[in-house]
């Protein structure tokens, strides 16, 4: 690190940040419930930015830095990044400066222990639910992953924090009557619960069942629609992305603080969100975002109302922002009083799994490509599939109801349904 430094505080830069990343990893590989590999990896990484002044407007470059360089490639690089950062220029910004705040810890269950031993209860934990006599796990991969983040730069910012993260890459299979049905799954998480676990494979491997028995579903009229899975999250970025910085600076923000952002006339839920740099068992955690900015919650919308803006420290600055929030990684949103259960008083169709959840940002316009869901017929859930869901924000966003049932993913926290009366059906 000081032949990086020295280098770098003799070059022509006006600043420069540096993002250290230490990772240690165990990583099982089963086929079937056979442990095939167990392996662990030590990896360093080092990532840094330089930033050139000209004419009052800025420009930056990135590029990765390895102990092995000789001082004489390092400075040749140095000065090949400064020359491309010349034909990349914004208007000026600072980057942040040293202060007194100090990072909080990101909660896990992981911490002080054995990796290995985790992930070695994380495979006693998934295999559990491996019980079925048409229906297995193929292929699973586990990989539990430690990461020292350390950033620096030329302003005195010098922040560090560690984060934990599960990942578990899994194929349940369903056999029936000679034919077979895979499906492809991740799991994500910072927090080992191997109780919920368990239940979160076993309904991945009756999704697969669900998947095989599905049939193909149409209607000619709007339906009750349920949406879940990534869909959820993708459609409360609506009005999230819609209070950065970047929208507001770029003149391309539909929100206007105090205002709803939901419509007048809210028939659903008004909306109550909150940006969090951490919680527990959502592995996108962070207490410090890529510039070194020490995160803090933010509540940006309440009761549906927009309360303030998020974003990045340059865009933050471009405003005039004393103390900009930096980038934060959770999404909590406030659950509501509506169970599905309380829908089960007429159909509706309940989108499980899509092949892509599409949102336009501009127009508004939502929905996708559904590979799973099931049609509640007045009785009963039946599995369906081969058809889309479509609908337009602009005139929905008022409609949204969301659900008692709740939810922890990677950068997601809260209600696991959107019920939204009205959406075509394609």
């Amino acid at each position: 690190m000081e032949k990086l430094l020295k280098a770098l505080n003799s070059s022509a830069v006006n600043d420069y940040k540096i993002i250290e990343v230490n990772s240690e990893s165990s990583e099982l590989f089963y086929v079937g419930k056979k442990l095939e590999t167990n392996r662990a990896t030590n990896l360093k990484s080092v990532s840094v930015t330089i930033y050139v002044d000209v004419d009052n407007k800025r420009g930056s470059a990135t590029f990765t830095y390895y102990d092995y360089m000789s001082e004489e490639e390092l400075a040749k690089l140095i000065n090949d990044k400064i020359y491309a950062a010349k034909f990349a220029l914004n208007q000026h910004y600072e980057i942040p400066s040293k202060n007194d705040e100090k990072p909080s810890k990101n909660p896990s269950n992981f911490a002080s222990r054995n990796l290995s031993d985790i992930a070695l209860e994380i495979g006693e934990a998934v295999f559990k639910a491996d019980h079925y006599e048409d229906g297995f796990l193929s292929a699973t991969e586990i990989f539990v992953t430690k990461k020292n983040r350390h950033i620096l730069n030329s302003k005195g910012v010098d922040v560090s924090e560690v984060t934990y993260e599960g990942y578990i890459e899994l194929i349940p299979a369903w056999e029936k009557d000679g034919e077979e049905t895979e499906t492809y799954n991740q799991i994500i998480f910072s927090n080992l619960d191997k109780t919920a676990l368990t239940k979160e494979v076993d309904e991945l491997l009756l999704l697969t069942k669900a998947r095989m028995d599905a049939v193909p579903f149409k209607s000619d009229k709007p339906l009750t629609v349920v949406i879940e899975d990534e869909g959820v999250p993708r459609t409360i970025s609506y009005f999230v992305n819609d209070l950065s910085y970047a929208k507001e600076y770029q003149h391309m923000s539909r929100s206007k603080i105090s205002e709803s952002v939901q419509g007048d006339n809210i028939e659903g839920t008004p909306l109550t969100i909150d940006l969090l740099p951490s919680y527990v068992g959502a592995s996108a955690s962070s207490s410090i975002d890529s510039d070194g900015v020490v995160l803090k919650p933010v509540n940006i919308i309440k009761d549906g109302i927009a309360k303030a803006r998020f974003g990045s420290y340059q865009f933050g600055y471009y405003l005039g922002v004393e103390h900009p929030t930096g980038v934060l990684p959770i999404t909590k949103v406030e659950c509501g009083s509506k169970s599905l259960e309380d829908y089960k008083k007429e159909p509706y169709l309940r989108c499980v799994k899509f092949s892509s959840f599409q949102l336009e940002d501009a127009s508004g316009y939502f929905g996708g490509e559904v590979r799973l869901g099931f049609y509640y017929d007045g009785e009963k859930e039946i599995p369906v599939t081969g058809f889309s869901i479509a609908g337009s924000l602009p005139e929905l966003k008022g409609k949204i109801v969301v659900s008692k049932e709740d939810i922890v993913s990677s950068r997601y926290v809260g209600p696991k349904y959107l019920f939204i009366k009205g959406m075509s059906i394609i």
